[in-house]
């Protein structure tokens, strides 16, 4: 008795390419189908920076919020935050680590660059640099500070660092430091 042998019998070249196109699409992540923004409530961020840290999805969307002298942005992808930002005054001289301690959650295994400007892991903070703080509200006597939260656990700390250097550069040229502190921190 002959048996006929179809073309996606096992071992024919056609089971074998069906085989592939299958695993293919089944391991395949779904693709970001969105622009990766360029800037966050006003302050720029390079695409090439943000990028990394934002999770594949559909839709990117922010939304801010100001209040007690603090100004926060949070970047969501398919409605789950996914980075959120800050800036905010705190005591001057007070120390880059302490305030990524108190806001984003960092801890004492937490990196601080050499020039104890900015502090980086999963999270991150950095001291913005504004000229005088007392031309902006003369009550006050402060540091000007930016963190970085990213959703993502499992984010690479150079990419952090990399977005809280380029974010908080960019605060002093979109006017941040120029911000309205009539309703300060307590």
């Amino acid at each position: 008795m002959s048996t006929a042998r179809t073309p996606y019998a096992v071992g024919s070249p056609w089971a074998w390419a069906l085989s592939f196109v299958l695993l293919s699409s089944a391991c395949s992540e779904p693709a970001q189908q969105y622009e990766t923004p360029r800037a966050l409530c006003g302050v720029e961020a390079p695409a090439d920076v943000l990028d990394p840290l934002l999770p594949e999805g559909e839709v990117v969307s922010e939304r801010s919020k100001t209040t007690n002298g603090l100004k926060r942005c949070y970047v969501s992808v398919d409605g789950k935050v996914a980075l959120a930002t800050s800036i905010e005054w705190y005591e001057a001289g007070t120390p880059v680590a302490e305030i990524a301690s108190k806001t984003v959650g960092a801890g004492p295994g937490d990196r601080v660059t050499a020039d104890k400007r900015y502090t980086y892991s999963g999270n991150g903070a950095g001291l913005i640099r504004c000229e005088d703080s007392s031309t902006i509200d003369e009550d006050v006597d402060g540091d000007l500070y930016t963190t970085v939260r990213v959703g993502d656990d499992s984010v690479n700390a150079a990419a952090v660092l990399r977005m809280v250097e380029a974010y908080t550069t960019a605060v002093p040229t979109a006017g941040e430091c120029e911000i309205d502190l009539s309703t300060s921190r307590p």
